[in-house]
């Protein structure tokens, strides 16, 4: 597979095995992605769909993600496959995207985390955790 360098090509559809192959999965997660390929009948896509998968655009958690339908693919398989495309040397353009992704991700991970969660110490309605 030729390296992506144009954010145009991200839409180009591509065999599924072909891009499984260059995104370098490790072999149980790919056999899982290949599954939930074909059970979806998508003998073809895109690299921007195949990170729809993992990291969509409205990113709400885990059980958002598409991939997480998939049998037998939990946090392990998902941890690995978000590895795996940080690693991919697919070109530019898919690095820039997945880069966005991951740190949108990174994000909303921060921000539903409670140690982060602002708080207001000379609020009534919050008070700080020292006072129990």
């Amino acid at each position: 597979m030729k390296p992506i360098e144009d954010q145009p090509e991200l839409e180009r559809l591509w065999p599924a095995n072909e891009l499984l192959d260059a995104v370098g999965f490790r072999p149980r997660v790919r056999g899982r992605v290949a599954q939930y390929l074909q059970n979806r009948g998508l003998a073809e896509l895109s690299p921007k769909q195949l990170m729809d998968l993992f990291s969509p655009v409205n990113f709400g958690g885990y059980y958002t993600c598409p991939i997480s339908s998939q049998a037998q693919f939990g946090w392990y398989c998902y941890d690995s496959a978000l590895l795996s495309l940080c690693d991919a040397n697919l070109g530019t353009a898919c690095r820039s995207e997945w880069e966005s992704r991951i740190y949108a991700l990174k994000v909303w991970e921060l921000r539903r985390c409670p140690a982060n969660r602002a708080v207001h110490r000379h609020s009534e309605e919050s008070p700080p955790a020292e006072r129990r």
